[in-house]
């Protein structure tokens, strides 16, 4: 990895940490090129159309330009003004090489064959690198959004392209927790944020990655052992001007294991696990399944004394396939015996990962049988679609959702997506429930927000105009009930032609397909009081269900 960089709102540069290419303008170059990709995206469609990795052209010349290795024992010892300089110095001619070309690609444009200026004035950035890129030679891209801001990471060497993801993500989670104080998703983080703690930020990316590009510290327990949060009374400090932070005694790593906090005390011992299972599904209009997978995640929130030691037999330990532990968990003791050992993370953290595709075609299993979930989802959805209307300009739709739960399992958070086609202008619809908690109203004729998280209120139809997309959320949906949404599509003096699938995605707490989750909790090594201790299930779900 080259380095890291915290965009704003507004695709502008909050946070830049140290590159391997020490050219100034090398990591600007991958903010031009993400920004003029989401344009046009946001142009065409969503920024949701843009994939997370992105294969950005630039030239080699460019990506050699900055790097010490690449230069001479001089060169390396000169800042980036003398980098600058460089760049006014005139080619060499005829048929020498030239010796370290630190050019800035932003000020001047690629030299062709022949040694002159293809043009006299600079092309756009972006554009330059691409027409001096060699067909194969360029770097990539990778990047996520955590709430206002995006975290870009460029990467010019042969690299696992999950280790940059993952280490944004970790990035985002540990923002997360620094700069809004909750373990939940990054969401709220925002430009204002980073602004008014850019000291804190900057010293967490230097931290969590070196000027190399090598990963360094990431467990956010250890983190706080090194980059002190900021707390209300460094903000009481700046508000009555005494001049910055409090001087405060600088921890020593004396804790036994990395993911724990040095001498950890808590007023009450606490240790809750939750089995999360997230249903993925291409579902036929019978309401079978035609692409299942299940993926799980055991999510840990541990507030205990000193050094605990958990033991957490599972009840079908024989469903978890392909499990990605946390460093916590011993593997040994997992592979012997099929049971969780470990000495858990301050806070919330995520244990482990598991994988379950049960197969669709109903031959012999291996493992535990899956039949249940091959036949049985959380739901049914019926649409239907109506023939176009020419006198009216207008499409008839229904969309009925049936909750297939027994009592007392409720959905809840469902949320149901129609991409309309670029046709459709207008939607009038109405909900007819039979059971439903609530009643949505008729729709509205709203703008989506910029912004991919923006959600709706609860049991709402909206239809956005610019997206042409449907979207109806459901609140609550008791065991047995239905609802249905019934109305008209406008179009433009021509039938529309609406997607073939509608997206699907629901919660149901208290739930799992599999039946996966810990017999006990066994404690050991916490002083008193004694521990308080509970298991939760929850299951989410993902369709694609393809109408009739």
């Amino acid at each position: 990895m080259d380095g890291l960089v915290v965009l704003g709102r507004a695709g502008r540069p909050l946070v830049v940490s140290r590159f391997r290419n020490e050219h100034a303008a090398y990591p600007l170059l991958y903010v031009d090129y993400l920004n003029s990709v989401l344009h046009k995206a946001r142009t065409g469609g969503s920024e949701r159309d843009v994939p997370p990795v992105l294969v950005v052209p630039v030239a080699e010349d460019v990506l050699r330009a900055g790097v010490p290795s690449a230069r001479s024992d001089d060169d390396a010892s000169s800042s980036s003004d003398s980098l600058e300089s460089d760049t006014k110095s005139s080619a060499p001619s005829g048929d020498e090489a030239p010796q370290d070309d630190t050019r800035n690609v932003w000020d001047e444009p690629a030299p062709d064959a022949d040694g002159k200026a293809t043009s006299a004035e600079p092309p756009p950035p972006a554009l330059s690198a691409a027409k001096s890129a060699p067909p194969e030679g360029g770097a990539v891209l990778c990047h996520i959004r955590a709430g206002e801001l995006r975290l870009l990471c460029p990467v010019s060497r042969q690299v696992d392209p999950l280790v940059p993801l993952s280490f944004l993500h970790r990035l985002a989670e540990v923002l997360q927790a620094y700069l809004v104080g909750t373990d939940e998703d990054a969401s709220q983080l925002t430009e204002d944020l980073v602004l008014e703690h850019f000291d804190t930020v900057y010293q967490l990316l230097e931290e969590m990655l070196d000027a190399d590009g090598n990963v360094l510290v990431t467990e956010p327990n250890t983190l706080r052992d090194i980059v002190l949060p900021p707390s209300w009374i460094d903000r009481l400090a700046s508000t009555v001007g005494l001049g910055g932070a409090l001087d405060r005694p600088r921890p020593t790593f004396a804790s036994p294991v990395p993911w724990r906090r040095t001498n950890s005390k808590y007023t009450k011992n606490e240790v809750y696990l939750d089995f999360v299972e997230h249903l993925d599904a291409i579902v036929d209009p019978t309401g079978k399944p035609v692409v299942l997978e299940l993926l799980g995640r055991l999510v840990a929130t541990t507030w205990l004394n000193g050094v605990p030691e958990l033991t957490v037999p599972l009840t079908k330990p024989a469903l978890v396939q392909d499990p990605a532990f946390h460093p916590c968990v011993r593997q040994k003791k997992w592979a012997a015996a099929q049971t969780l050992n470990l000495v858990p993370p301050d806070g919330m953290a995520e244990l482990a990962s598991y994988r379950l595709t049960p197969s669709l075609s109903g031959e012999t299993r291996t493992r535990a049988s899956l039949a249940s979930i091959d036949t049985t989802l959380p739901l049914f959805v019926d649409v239907e679609w109506g023939d176009w209307d020419a006198a009216r300009g207008s499409h008839p739709f229904t969309i009925t959702v049936e909750s297939r739960l027994g009592a007392p399992r409720t959905l809840t958070d469902v949320a149901v997506e129609w991409q309309l086609g670029d046709l459709a202008h207008g939607v009038d619809a109405s909900v007819h429930d039979r059971g439903v908690s609530a009643t949505a109203q008729s729709v509205s004729y709203t703008h989506e927000a910029e912004d991919q998280n923006a959600s709706t209120p609860d049991d709402a139809v909206v239809f956005d105009r610019r997206r042409h997309l449907l979207r109806w959320t459901i609140a609550r949906l008791r065991a047995g009930a239905a609802t249905t949404l019934r109305g008209t599509v406008a179009a433009h003096g021509a039938p529309c032609r609406p997607l073939y699938a509608l997206q699907i995605r629901f919660l149901v707490p208290g739930h799992s397909l599999t039946g996966l989750r810990a017999k006990e909790i066994q404690v050991s090594g916490v002083p008193t009081p004694a521990p308080t201790k509970g298991v939760r299930n929850a299951l989410t779900g993902a369709l694609e269900w393809r109408r009739r």
